[in-house]
């Protein structure tokens, strides 16, 4: 069979009827070179990505090892800064210390001046009366004789009080010596007196613990005094405080939690509507009620904390565990704060939390009782 090409375009239409000599002709136009660049081009690319691959990882390493130094630069820095502080200290009471035997040096150096002063001004007069002594006298063998013994009874006087200062500065260097001694020992014990002052402090903190568990424990004995009063007026005192009927206890301190309820709550955690947490702050509610709203004729929870002294976080306690309740059962719930009495900012604080208030001094309960 003949094929006859004339032009780029015959050309063009052979190779599509016989796409398999394409092959061939790419191999009698091209270079080898041009043909193994594809390949070649294949591992230039496996070489790169391997190239990026490694040095992202030496990266890393890197950067973890610079991690790692610049934390060991910040301890150091740190632990430096503690010791420069320590030594700044010390270095404080030495030069107090050096600055008192430097006073009290210099005023035995002014001693000493002055004695000196005082001698030589006494040399200068005893020359002086020696000169006139010798001018006066006309036996100058005999006066010198007697200024001779005079001058050395003057050069034993003078041996003497050298001998008396050279004993006074070498006690006095033993005197400085001793109160180095000293200085040194009450260092000692001005740190041992820092060290008691830190363990005193420790102590202090741990009775400051102490008495914030024991005030806990005496609210939460209080807050359970409270509900007992109020334990069977409970339904009366909300239900006429919150506009209520049909008013029903469902958790108090001294009974547990309805059984109803308790469900709705596991199922709601198994929903994921309410979380563990939010379910254990349910249980830790000190009075649960359900009632009936008087005006809407809606179902109603309330949800009060009880306290002799109510607080903020009472307030606070009281409008969240009402807002997860209302959430894990889908009923309108009402916050509530049951106490004897609440300062005057609490006070604004519930209202403004939306928080009802019911204080027992404001109420008669036992005509309520009667009348019930």
């Amino acid at each position: 069979m003949t094929t006859t090409i004339n032009d780029i375009s015959d050309l063009a239409r052979i190779l599509e009827e016989h796409p398999e000599w394409v092959d061939t002709l790419r191999s009698l136009l091209l270079s080898k070179e041009v043909l193994d660049l594809p390949a070649a081009l294949d591992r230039l690319t496996e070489l790169v990505n391997d190239f990026i691959r490694e040095q992202r990882e030496t990266s890393q390493r890197t950067d973890e090892r610079l991690d790692r130094l610049t934390e060991l630069v910040n301890d150091f820095i740190r632990e430096q800064r503690e010791t420069n502080q320590r030594t700044d200290q010390r270095l404080a009471r030495m030069e107090a210390a050096a600055a008192s035997a430097d006073q009290r040096l210099a005023q035995l150096t002014e001693l000493v001046n002055d004695f000196i002063r005082e001698q030589r001004e006494t040399n200068q007069r005893t020359d002086e009366r020696l000169a006139r002594m010798e001018a006066a006298s006309a036996s100058a063998d005999q006066r010198l004789a007697r200024m001779e013994a005079a001058a050395a009874s003057a050069d034993e006087r003078l041996d003497q009080l050298t001998e008396l200062v050279n004993d006074f500065i070498r006690e006095q260097r033993e005197t400085n010596q001793r109160t180095d001694q000293r200085l040194a020992n009450m260092e000692g014990r001005v740190t041992h007196l820092e060290e008691i002052g830190v363990s005193t402090d420790r102590r202090l903190t741990s009775l400051e613990t102490i008495t914030r568990r024991m005030q806990g424990q005496i609210g939460l004995l209080r807050g359970e005094a409270a509900e007992r009063h109020l334990q069977g007026h409970l339904d009366v005192v909300l239900s006429q405080r919150l506009n209520l009927r049909r008013v029903t206890i469902l958790k108090s301190i001294n009974l547990g939690i309805d059984r109803s309820l308790a469900d709705q709550l596991e199922e709601a955690q198994d929903n994921q509507i309410i979380t563990p947490g939010q379910h254990l702050q349910i249980r830790l509610v000190d009075v649960i009620l359900s009632a009936t709203d008087r005006e809407t004729a809606a179902p109603v929870y309330i949800a009060a904390e009880v306290s002799l002294t109510l607080n903020r976080n009472d307030i606070d306690r009281a409008a969240e565990r009402a807002a997860i309740l209302e959430r894990a059962t889908g009923v309108a719930t009402k916050a509530a704060v049951i106490g004897g009495r609440i300062p005057p900012l609490q006070e604004t604080q519930a209202a403004d939390a939306g928080v009802h208030i019911v204080l027992m001094e404001d109420l008669d309960l036992d005509s309520e009782a009667e009348e019930d």
